[in-house]
């Protein structure tokens, strides 16, 4: 399952997963969700200045977040807002391959508890 969590406040992406709606190169969900993500990144990449966005891919797990000044803003939560509903309409209509979660609560990792 793909997952993409959408924190609207801040504003980021989380997105993590695969879709397997089909094989590997064929699967439309991911391509989408591809098309999406990629298109975000090279936006947010153009506006490096104002919008002072941050990506963080791993092991298929990518964070997209901005953190610009505040007269940018709502330029960034715009764009975010933009991209979020292209992600919300393919969790709609592809249900047992896309989860969208809008506003996640945030938890704090804890250690683990080391006993002696």
């Amino acid at each position: 399952m793909l997952t993409i969590e959408y924190f609207s406040h801040l504003p980021a992406f989380s997105i993590s997963g695969h879709a397997k709606e089909a094989p590997r190169g064929a699967d439309i969900v991911c391509a989408g969700a591809s098309a999406l993500l990629f298109t975000l990144i090279a936006m947010l990449d153009g506006k490096e200045d104002d919008l002072c966005p941050e990506f963080f891919e791993h092991n298929d797990h990518y964070n997209i977040t901005c953190q610009p000044e505040l007269r940018y803003m709502s330029d960034a939560l715009g764009i975010f807002r933009d991209f979020a509903k292209g992600f919300e309409f393919l969790a709609r209509y592809y249900p047992d391959y896309v989860k969208f979660i809008k506003d996640p609560p945030l938890s704090a990792k804890k250690e683990p508890i080391e006993h002696e």
